[in-house]
């Protein structure tokens, strides 16, 4: 399987995997609804983690919506159990290495746009205290973020870091 491009208006696709705090998630099974699917890199990144805490700060936006949120990482159990705990994050973190879900998605290497940010951010991220956790999964990894509308298609693809305005645009 080589690297997709997902395009808006395609089907998105489906998968079946257990998440660390929801049970067996089944993207099939949320058809009639519409799904963000955010693809961060791993808890131990500091702009993962300012995109969490602006995400969490946000979510009631989306969930106000109807719509569910679901939440990608390549960060191992113990790791993510611990910011699930720290956060108090409802809504599903389902793990996954770059040759699965994130290749699927098309989400390869970091994009040279999100690359571009890394700095700005990571200034950002150092001002409210967040430090780099554990490095995990592979380090080159691209964030990005999908909208899966009520038929199962892709509305909104992006690839690059948080932006909850322009997921806002399609819900």
């Amino acid at each position: 399987m080589g690297n997709k491009d997902i395009k808006e208006g395609q089907e998105a696709p489906l998968f079946k995997l257990d998440s660390y705090n929801a049970g067996t998630i089944e993207l099939a099974e949320f058809k009639g609804q519409k799904v963000v699917i955010i693809f961060s890199r791993y808890f131990g990144c500091p702009i993962c983690l300012l995109d969490l805490s602006i995400l969490m700060k946000r979510k009631s936006e989306i969930e106000d919506k109807g719509v569910k949120i679901l939440y990608i990482t390549q960060s191992g159990e113990r790791v993510a159990k611990e910011y699930i705990e720290k956060e108090n994050i409802d809504f599903p973190v389902i793990p996954s290495s770059k040759d699965e879900l994130y290749k699927e998605y098309g989400l390869g290497l970091m994009t040279a746009g999100a690359f571009t940010k890394v700095r700005s951010k990571l200034k950002e991220a150092i001002k409210l205290g967040i430090e780099h956790g554990e490095y995990e999964g592979w380090e080159k990894q691209g964030p990005g973020q999908f909208v899966v509308d009520e038929q199962g298609k892709i509305i909104h693809s992006l690839k690059g870091w948080l932006d909850i305005d322009s997921l806002l645009t399609v819900l």
